[in-house]
């Protein structure tokens, strides 16, 4: 298998079934994610979730098992997160890893909610004037880029990064990463 042309984020597994974490090893790894303590995203269980103390210091969560689950992880976490259930496929699994790596939210479809249609948004109510600086940060954060990564694509401190992209949050009215983006691809701030 050759190399993917971008770097996969690191993945930690922490189930509490040795039989569901050995599982999990071997099919993030034969999709050539490396698997590590100090990983980007952990892929967790509900049994792992009892105790919320366990996400202190992940960076991104995979949450397999209950997507009752998915109400808590956005204040739990600053980065990106999926809740799938526990029948989800091997590429379910991928693109979780993929999409809470990139700051993204991940949800089964049945969990989707409604799409908004333009007819609906009222962008005449919203005034919404980016600065130069605040949309090449959300362009790049459009992309997937951490703050870290962002930080350094810019030349500027990643705490200017997160400046920016609080501002960005602020202007928006959301409260995440992938709001932002969501949004900012609504106003037409952003293309894909």
């Amino acid at each position: 298998m050759t190399a993917p042309p971008f770097a996969l984020p690191t993945v930690r597994v922490v189930v509490a079934s040795a039989v569901a974490r050995a599982g999990f090893t071997s099919l993030l790894s034969a999709a050539v994610f490396a698997i590590s303590e100090g990983a980007e995203v952990w892929i967790v269980d509900d049994s792992a979730l009892a105790d919320l103390s366990v996400l202190d210091d992940a960076p991104a969560v995979v949450a397999v098992g209950s997507v009752a689950w998915a109400n808590l992880l956005p204040d739990l976490l600053e980065g990106g997160w999926a809740a799938l259930d526990s029948g989800a496929t091997p590429a379910e699994l991928v693109a979780g890893v993929l999409g809470a790596a990139a700051g993204l939210v991940v949800l089964p479809p049945t969990q989707v909610p409604p799409a908004i249609h333009d007819d609906e948004l009222n962008f005449d109510d919203l005034d919404v004037s980016l600065t130069p600086r605040e949309r090449e940060v959300l362009a790049l954060l459009s992309e997937g880029l951490s703050n870290k990564r962002a930080a350094k694509t810019l030349g500027v401190s990643e705490s200017t990064v997160k400046f920016h992209a609080q501002a960005i949050y602020s202007k928006l009215g959301v409260q995440s990463r992938a709001a932002a983006v969501s949004r900012g691809i609504q106003l037409g701030l952003v293309s894909v």
